[in-house]
């Protein structure tokens, strides 16, 4: 609480600070339209006279210059087909926003050519919400700007403030309410790797939000969009080509309730761990034997050496827990070479946190509930969990736009992440007491590279973009070790097996996972004339993407050499050389079966065409189809060794049609309809077993299941009240065949598998809302003041065949749909004196986990319950070149908790159902500064 109070008086000291240290800039912005029809002027050139600055209007003829010097200006507007004008004496005053309303007259006669030389703005609010507004789908999104209002540090906290869109397990995106594996990630237009084992999905805590342009979320499908989606298609944009020169420091601390400055533990690691790269210090030795028949085919001493080569790292380092220390370094480089435009962005970031939670987990049986009235008590666990999380990142993008309006671009994105996790476990499990311990450590890294470029022929009736792509992503996760004593004598004594190794008693578990895939894609857009005063927009394009995984694990244990070994020993004494001896001691042991390995291939080759044509001046319609040739293949082996090679291989054909009705320039209708599938991924398919000790399961794959079918509809109101605000309205059906889910398979521990329902459904409603509360008075305080608003309400359900019915949770939503989902935000922006204050609230409703089961007596669903968010931040301008910011995450810190209603009334209690899983993160409270040399 100390350093809460120190943070706390840093605060108000850097608020009450003279606004006097602010430039003294304003703020010049307004509209074009045409003088005798009103209709906003796209890509009017607006030039401010004497300091040499433009721009260019955007889809609603709006256009914005910031930070301009305190004076009066002369502003040049000139476009293609019309009489350029001059506006003069156009006053820009210190810390002030100067609106414009603006217009130009039609040119009597024909003009020469005028060349429009300006760059399009991506990353601001205005901008993403034109290009909502201008895109003919059923799209949402959020931009840069709107993400430095708020303390989000990934793209995982950045994309759950889009309408619809929730994050599972703190990294996997839900949208419209289904599960990560409905969705689609794209990084700047191609296929987003994975670095996950057991999921089908990206995973977007690797994606720093400095290195974020915008986010786009689309949700209705188009020709031009992949086909693999149900809930959306998830477009990440990273930084291009900068406005203008700058370089920018920005460095932050934060203090974690219930983590800084408490004892640490956590596992022996090398001297440069803080880097968060793996150099090796937990892979197996050189001279370890490649495999599992190698090493049980060695004679005693060969196996007592071997015993004895692992490193004895079975103690966790005590220390204190620092505060979190966030960096990030980036610089944008703008220059001419002649006629040739050359842009670079260039970032790298680096994050180094701690956190402790106090963990409930529990699970229960219901056999004799009907009877007793009470559940069968299973196991109870308390975890205290550490766990250091360290992220390194770096992008470089380069960008060349030629004389003739060509554009190349050369995209890199590389982050790497270590999570190393130290777990003590101590409760009830199978009729003993238990003191369990834990030691984990996970790297996992994606490099993703594209060359791009977009051509205009025709007098831009002909356009072109291509792209080829690398992507690259592992993870890996050695020496993952658990042992427990049983507590139950006077004396704890190590839990040692006979015979052969249980890996998951005594052992270390080594994963590795490889995956590889190159891309590459092609656009042609086409405009014809038909008759005076129409226009058929033709679009036709390939897509190509071949991807590779390969994945093997080792599951390495002890076992005693006779069974009379003593067990009393503290762990690191137990593993000391003297006790490997394969007669009176203990041995080394190898559990690594067939189908603990696997490789994998995905063959993609998509075409489409559709064609956009104008049926009067206010409806539009877009028709198209999409075919994908997939070829998705596995080869495995079951656990006794019998191949199992996984052949799913088709042709889909994806029709959609997308109509647009506008009613004015600032208020629109869509309707929408198309096809889609979900094809299950190689984790999903392959027969491998795995423990996951933070969930006390096992998850194991299933090489049957099917492509998920879905036909999609979308109906949504969109209206515009000015350039930066936004409302509307949308409501959505979707009809699946063979959904895909997580489910609970039979047994007393039941192991956690992938299955396919007979059919489902989902529809729902959103609405969202971007509103200045006085923008007719900007100056006022609500003038200054923003809210956003975005709300979901779903409502689904799930059909199964009888066989299945009978032994499966029935009648229920969809496995990871959420009921309801609200975004809430309050944005306060002072540009006088360089203050902003933002206040965040984000909630969703509880959702299925993973789905029961009715193997002989109920085993009900888990369901992870409400938690509503709510963070605070804030920043103000000292100078020019610095700016400090800081704030408070996760307000109210409530638990995160998982529930089993267990006596299946229906009603969710904290205090009366069954707790299967609880903790709080705790409030987060950060501060920093951010340095800018030069802009």
């Amino acid at each position: 609480m100390k350093l809460i109070y120190k943070y706390t008086n840093l605060i108000i000291l850097f608020l009450s600070l003279s606004a006097a240290a602010i430039a003294q800039d304003g703020t010049l912005r307004g509209t074009i339209k045409d003088a005798k029809t009103k209709e906003d002027i796209i890509g009017a050139t607006i030039l401010v006279q004497g300091i040499n600055k433009g721009a260019a209007t955007d889809i609603n003829g709006f256009f914005s210059f910031s930070k301009l010097p305190v004076g009066s200006y002369s502003l040049k507007i000139s476009y293609v087909g019309y009489d350029s004008k001059i506006y003069e004496g156009v006053k820009v005053e210190a810390g002030q926003v100067t609106e414009l309303n603006l217009d130009i007259q039609e040119a009597s006669s024909t003009l020469a050519e005028v060349k429009v030389v300006a760059q399009r703005l991506t990353n601001t609010e205005v901008s993403v919400i034109s290009e909502i507004k201008a895109s003919q789908l059923v799209v949402s999104g959020i931009s840069a700007a709107q993400i430095t209002k708020t303390l989000d540090r990934t793209a995982a906290e950045v994309v759950k403030r889009v309408p619809g869109v929730t994050i599972f397990g703190e990294r996997f995106i839900n949208i419209r309410g289904l599960n990560e594996r409905y969705n689609t990630v794209q990084l700047n237009n191609a296929f987003a790797p994975s670095m996950e084992t057991d999921v089908r999905s990206f995973s977007f805590d690797i994606i720093p939000a400095g290195q974020i342009d915008r986010i786009l979320v689309f949700k209705s499908p188009s020709a031009e969009i992949p086909g693999e989606f149900a809930g959306g298609v998830v477009k990440i944009f990273t930084k291009s080509i900068p406005e203008n020169n700058y370089l920018t420091l920005d460095v932050s601390s934060s203090y974690r309730e219930g983590t800084t400055g408490e004892k640490f533990y956590s596992t022996k690691n090398a001297s440069l761990a803080w880097t968060g790269f793996d150099q090796g210090y937990f892979n197996l030795p050189k001279s370890f034997p490649v495999n599992r028949t190698a090493l049980i085919g060695s004679s005693p001493a060969g196996l007592d050496a071997i015993g004895a080569s692992l490193k004895n790292n079975w103690l966790p380092i005590q220390s204190s827990a620092m505060p979190d220390i966030r960096a990030s370094l980036s610089g944008g480089l703008k220059l001419n070479a002649g006629d040739v435009k050359i842009g670079n962005v260039t970032g790298i970031n680096y994050s180094n946190t701690r956190s402790i939670f106090r963990m409930e987990r529990n699970d229960w049986g219901y056999s004799q509930i009907g009877s007793t009235g009470e559940p069968d008590e299973i196991f109870s666990f308390v975890d205290n969990q550490f766990t250091n999380a360290i992220r390194v990142g770096a992008s470089h993008n380069w960008s060349v736009k030629l004389p003739g309006g060509s554009v190349f671009e050369f995209k890199n994105l590389f982050n790497q992440l270590s999570n190393t996790q130290y777990i003590q476990r101590s409760g009830f499990d199978n009729g003993s007491n238990w003191d369990i311990r834990s030691f984990d450590q996970v790297f996992r890294g994606i490099y993703t590279g594209q060359l791009t470029g977009r051509h205009e022929f025709q007098e831009g009736s002909l356009k072109t973009d291509w792209m080829v792509g690398y992507n690259s992503a592992y993870r890996n996760q050695p020496d993952y070790k658990r042992f427990r004593y049983n507590m139950d004598g006077t004396n704890s004594s190590l839990f040692i097996p006979n015979g052969a190794a249980q890996t998951f008693i005594l052992g270390r578990t080594y994963i590795n996972m490889d995956e590889h895939s190159y891309t590459a894609a092609w656009n042609v857009d086409k405009k014809v004339k038909v008759g005076s005063d129409k226009e058929l927009d033709f679009k036709t394009g390939l897509f190509y993407e071949d991807k590779a995984r390969n994945f093997g694990a080792r599951n390495i244990g002890y076992v005693k050499s006779t069974p009379t070994f003593q067990t009393t020993l503290p762990i690191d004494q137990l593993f000391s050389p003297q006790n490997f001896n394969s007669s009176t001691g203990i041995k080394i042991d190898e559990q690594t079966n067939p189908n603990d390995s696997y490789k994998a291939t995905n063959n993609l080759i998509a075409a489409y065409a559709s064609v956009n044509y104008a049926l009067g001046k206010k409806f539009n319609a877009i028709a198209g189809i999409r075919a994908e040739q997939n070829s998705q293949k596995l080869n495995s082996a079951d656990l006794v060794g019998k191949a199992i090679n996984y052949d799913n291989t088709r042709l889909d054909l994806l029709p959609s049609m997308n109509l647009t009705y506008n009613f004015t320039e600032k208020s629109l209708l869509r309707l929408a309809y198309g096809k889609t599938l979900n094809r299950p991924e190689f984790r999903e398919l392959a027969p491998f077993s795995f423990y996951d000790f933070v969930n006390n399961r096992t998850v194991s794959g299933n090489p049957t299941l099917k492509n998920a079918d879905i036909q999609n509809f979308d109906f949504r109101y969109e209206f515009y009240p000015t350039p930066s605000e936004l409302i509307s309205i949308a409501a959505f059906y979707k009809d699946f065949t063979n959904p895909i889910e997580v489910v609970f398979a039979s047994g007393a521990n039941p192991i956690l598998n992938f299955s396919n329902a007979k059919s489902a459904y989902s529809t729902g409603l959103e609405a969202e809302f971007r509103k200045n509360l006085n923008a007719a008075n900007p100056s006022s305080f609500l003038g200054k003041t923003s809210l956003v608003f975005n709300g979901t309400y779903i409502f689904s359900r799930v059909k199964l065949d009888d066989a299945v019915a009978k032994d499966q949770s029935d009648d229920r939503p969809l496995q990871g749909q959420s009921p309801y989902i609200i975004n809430a935000g309050l944005n306060y922006n002072d540009a006088k004196k360089g203050l902003q204050l933002n206040l965040n609230y984000n909630v969703i409703g509880k959702r299925i986990f993973a789905v029961g089961n009715n193997f002989g007596s109920p085993y009900p669903d888990w369901f992870e319950m409400p938690r509503h968010v709510i963070d605070f931040n804030f920043s103000k301008q000292l100078s020019k070149m610095l700016m400090i910011k800081g704030g408070v995450s996760d307000l109210l810190n409530q638990g995160n908790t998982i529930l089993q209603d267990g006596n299946q009334d229906q009603v969710f209690d904290r205090n009366q159902d069954q707790i299967i899983q609880n903790y709080a993160p705790g409030r987060v409270v950060s501060l920093g500064i951010i340095v800018s040399p030069f802009n």
